[in-house]
């Protein structure tokens, strides 16, 4: 077994694994007033030797319990040529995220990824939607750019998948992501009442315009097979959907 050998303030170290780097964390953490300085330190004395020493997601969750926000993400950086190979799924990514306060540093690690690794963790709406709820305003369009058009258009096969993302989108970054997508490509998605019901309420209003701007009043009634659901569906659309909504089928 290789071991590694440190020295922190005239204290040498010898480390072995992963698990070894959590019980050192956890120590300082529990032993001295100076543990943010000691673990930096620790990090930085490791360096290129992190990417050997880190080889499980569970033990890399483990070492951040006990940083403070600045070095756990030092160990995240000089460890981020093995996370693609250690984190298995959207939801592990997800936590990482939710350990990372800072929106810039959030799209940093997330960038480190490159996009190839993380569309190896995106298959689905759902995936998206498990990191993009931890990111914020500007980040959301940052990390919506960052995964590029074409392959934010093969996420979406549904309006349901459109709609859970939609969820967490700010009004703009929505605007912003109809823009990628297009309007016109989501029609084919919409089949029923209920799908146009959902998208038209999630979209902002300016989109919602742009939604019945595509159909012709008949297209629209036909959704309703009868005056139960029209009904329905006018009592669960808000106030300026509604008039919206009413205005172009009275036209």
């Amino acid at each position: 077994m290789k071991e590694f050998k440190i020295e922190i303030e005239n204290e040498k170290i010898t480390l072995n694994n992963q698990e070894d780097l959590a019980v050192i964390f956890k120590l300082f953490k529990e032993k001295t007033l100076d543990s943010d300085l000691i673990h930096r330190s620790l990090i930085m004395s490791l360096d290129d030797n992190l990417l050997e020493i880190i080889t499980d997601y569970i033990w890399l969750i483990k070492c951040l319990k006990y940083l403070n926000e600045k070095n756990g993400f030092l160990l995240l950086v000089n460890s981020s040529d093995i996370l693609p190979k250690i984190i298995n799924n959207s939801t592990q990514l997800a936590e990482l995220l939710s350990k990372i306060p800072s929106e810039y540093n959030k799209i940093r690690l997330l960038k480190r990824f490159r996009i190839q690794n993380l569309m190896n963790l995106i298959h689905d709406a759902s995936d998206l939607w498990i990191i993009i709820s931890w990111l914020y305003k500007d980040s959301q369009k940052e990390f919506i750019d960052f995964l590029w058009v074409d392959n934010i258009k093969k996420i979406f096969l549904s309006t349901h998948e459109l709609i859970i993302i939609l969820y967490y989108l700010n009004w703009d970054n929505k605007d912003y992501l109809m823009d990628i997508l297009w309007i016109s490509n989501i029609k084919n998605k919409i089949k029923t009442h209920q799908n146009f019901l959902v998208l038209f309420k999630s979209l902002s209003y300016k989109y919602s315009k742009k939604m019945l701007s595509m159909y012709t009043k008949d297209e629209v009634l036909n959704f309703f097979r009868n005056d139960d659901e029209f009904n329905e569906f006018l009592l669960k659309l808000p106030t300026d959907r509604e008039n919206l909504f009413l205005k172009f089928i009275w036209i």
